[in-house]
């Protein structure tokens, strides 16, 4: 739910900044005492803007209390602004019980996993306007607030960087209405369903059993390398796969650099791929095939056939008549029937020859027959 603007009466906020991460904390609690508002980011760059609300002015105080005290135990250190703050992208709140009515609430109920929050008092956090980021963004800087059972983004996600949810912990399950646009975008274990497509510059992986990924759009990028993961579109793959549980050999056509040494002591790379070195190649922007390589393109499958037409009403008759082995109901539907289509010619002529028809039928197919112009 939208949340109150700040207003004269509300206290000062606090402020923490690191000058060894370059980034800052602030936490402002509104002068209702019920509603918290945390900004956080890079110093001198559009933050995270997270707002949520509380029964009492208790529980309000209590998270403030422990978002500060984190906060200061990570070296973050209480100070005055040493830049402007410029809010970037804000979360609003939304509740797994439909206090708060929204059309993408039951899309996101309806991924793997997420319905055992329906009807529960469990907020979500709600970009109206879309994510975007300056750099990399993974999901878990949500979760460092420890406020938010889920994610949706009501629009795109455009992050600069590596787009990712990698951290094996939160969240449990997010919806994308739109687009994901990213450096390169790293999926592990969670549930998430993006509604439109997924294009990178570089690679999109996904890496452990127990997580999911459903892309509605199609897949764009250098390439697609899974290991081990539920991970598809549905609109199609734009770009070559590295399916590891598919035995192809990839180990000639990817970087030598992003395999394990099967023991300290070898000269060359095993076959397993190493999820760090996935990551690294995420994050420098570099190349995951071997200089010259020239990847397939997996063919894509072929369109099924279309439907066949429904049955026309004649048909429909017809099929009615022959299962109920009414050889007269038949006749008749053929002698009364106005439009002689070709189908009703195919029938006229079944009929005639048909074994169950009798003399006297017979007779009166014929003289049908003979009556055609």
């Amino acid at each position: 739910m939208p949340l109150p603007e700040t207003a004269p009466t509300d206290p000062a906020p606090c402020h923490l900044e690191s000058a060894e991460r370059g980034e800052f904390i602030e936490l402002l609690l509104h002068a209702s005492g019920t509603h918290l508002r945390v900004r956080s980011g890079s110093i001198g760059k559009p933050c995270l803007v997270l707002q949520t609300s509380f029964k009492t002015p208790e529980r309000a105080l209590a998270s403030h209390q422990r978002l500060y005290k984190e906060w200061q135990e990570q070296g973050f250190v209480p100070c005055s602004p040493s830049a402007p703050v410029v809010d970037g992208s804000v979360a609003e709140e939304l509740f797994c019980d439909a206090r708060t009515p929204h059309p993408l609430l039951d899309a996101f109920l309806a991924i793997n996993g997420a319905d055992e929050l329906r009807g529960q008092p469990r907020r979500l956090a709600l970009f109206r306007q879309g994510l975007r980021w300056h750099t990399d963004f993974d999901l878990e800087r949500i979760a460092d607030f420890g406020l938010h059972a889920g994610v949706i983004v009501e629009g795109d996600v455009e992050v600069a960087g590596v787009f990712s949810q990698l951290t094996y912990s939160y969240p449990g399950q997010t919806l994308i209405s739109g687009s994901i646009h990213a450096a390169s975008f790293g999926h592990g274990d969670s549930h998430m369903r993006v509604m439109g497509d997924v294009k990178v510059d570089n690679i999109i992986y996904g890496e452990y059993n127990d997580g999911s990924l459903v892309i509605n759009g199609a897949m764009y990028g250098r390439a697609f390398i899974t290991l081990d993961h539920d991970m598809y579109a549905e609109g199609g793959y734009h770009l070559p796969i590295c399916e590891w549980n598919m035995q192809e050999n990839w180990s000639d056509c990817l970087h030598p650099e992003l395999f394990e040494y099967d023991d300290e002591d070898a000269d060359e790379p095993g076959s397993m791929v190493s999820a760090e070195a996935i990551r690294r190649f995420m994050r420098e922007g570099r190349d995951p095939f071997r200089p010259g390589a020239r990847p397939v393109m997996r063919e894509a499958e072929p369109e099924p056939p279309p439907p066949p037409p429904p049955p026309s009403p004649f048909a429909q008759r017809v099929r009615g008549l022959v299962d109920a082995e009414d050889v007269e109901g038949l006749t008749r539907l053929i002698e009364t029937w106005p439009e002689h289509s070709e189908e009703w010619e195919q029938a006229l002529i079944g009929r005639l020859y048909a074994p169950s028809t009798t003399p006297e039928q017979r007779v009166r197919l014929k003289a049908l027959q003979k009556k055609k112009p």
